[in-house]
Order: C-alpha cells, then sequence, then structure tokens
C-alpha cells in the first residue's frame, strides 16, 4: 500500500472593505452582509482538484441603501501569491483556487481566479434591489507531489464597492 498524505488547505477570508459613504451626495450601507470567511479543502489526492466546504459558500445582502442608478460589487483579492506551507519549501499558488458561481439573486455572479495583484469580482447586484445573493462553489486544483502533507493557509481580502455600472 502506497503513502498516503492529507493536506489541508485552508483560505481564510477577511470583510475588510465596508461600503464607502460620499458626503456629497450622502451615505451608501449595506446593514446585512453574509460573506464566506474560511473555506477549506481537504487534499487526499494531489494529483486532482479538490471541491472546498463548505459547498456551496453563500454571499448575501440586505438593507442596502446606495445612491440612484449604483450597484453593490463584491470583489476578492489573496494577500500573498502562495499559500503559507506548513514546513519546506515547496508552495501552493494563490491562482490554484477558483469557484463557480450559481443561484444569483438580483445580480450576476462571476466565476473566477484567486489573484494576489487585482481584486477579482465575484458578484455585482442589479439595480434597485436592497437584497440578493449567490453561491459559490470553490475549487483548488491538484496541487502536485512536490507539496508536503500538512495544514497550508492563505488570506484574502473581501472588497464591497458602490459602482455606477
Amino acid at each position: 500500500m502506497g503513502l498516503r498524505r492529507c493536506i489541508g488547505v485552508v483560505l481564510c477570508i477577511a470583510a475588510c472593505a465596508a461600503l464607502s459613504g460620499r458626503k456629497a451626495e450622502g451615505a451608501e450601507t449595506v446593514n446585512i452582509i453574509t460573506l464566506p470567511t474560511a473555506v477549506s479543502f481537504a487534499v487526499t489526492n494531489v494529483s486532482i482538484s479538490t471541491t472546498g466546504a463548505p459547498n456551496p459558500s453563500t454571499i448575501a445582502y440586505d438593507s442596502l441603501k446606495v445612491l440612484g442608478r449604483h450597484a453593490l460589487r463584491i470583489s476578492l483579492q489573496a494577500t500573498a501569491a502562495n499559500f503559507t506551507p506548513p514546513a519546506g519549501i515547496a508552495t501552493i499558488p494563490a491562482s490554484n483556487v477558483s469557484w463557480t458561481t450559481s443561484n444569483a439573486i438580483h445580480g450576476t455572479g462571476f466565476s473566477g481566479t484567486l489573484s494576489s495583484v487585482a481584486y477579482v469580482v465575484v458578484f455585482q447586484s442589479d439595480i434597485a434591489y436592497v437584497s440578493g445573493g449567490v453561491d459559490l462553489t470553490w475549487q483548488l486544483a491538484a496541487p502536485g507531489a512536490s507539496i508536503r502533507a500538512g495544514n497550508h493557509t492563505l488570506v484574502a481580502r473581501w472588497k464591497l464597492e458602490s459602482i455606477v455600472p
């Protein structure tokens, strides 16, 4: 029987940005927001991709107050180019994490790949709706045989902004 490695990969996501109000035009807010704060990948085979948990993750908002023709845009960015490994030098790139969207309500979900150099749009609300959301299914691409067993971690940040579509 071959050696079996178990790799725990955790993506910690901070909700660090809030809607910014424009003093000249009035405050813009979202009072209730649900964002995934962590996604884990239990990698049992380093040669195939792994679906993240929870599956799906849900983004939802309610009580959105934005100016006239504005919409809520939700984006995500990794804070580093690679996961921090438990030991050794082999790392998993942040770009190995991707997501697909489904069940968008009052907006559009955007499937994408995590980046450390730019925020990637995940969801954009339709104009004139005060609530909505989308489900995300996370994937970690096959990390490869050089990755050591243990917990690998990466932090990412959500960005919430009011935009004119």
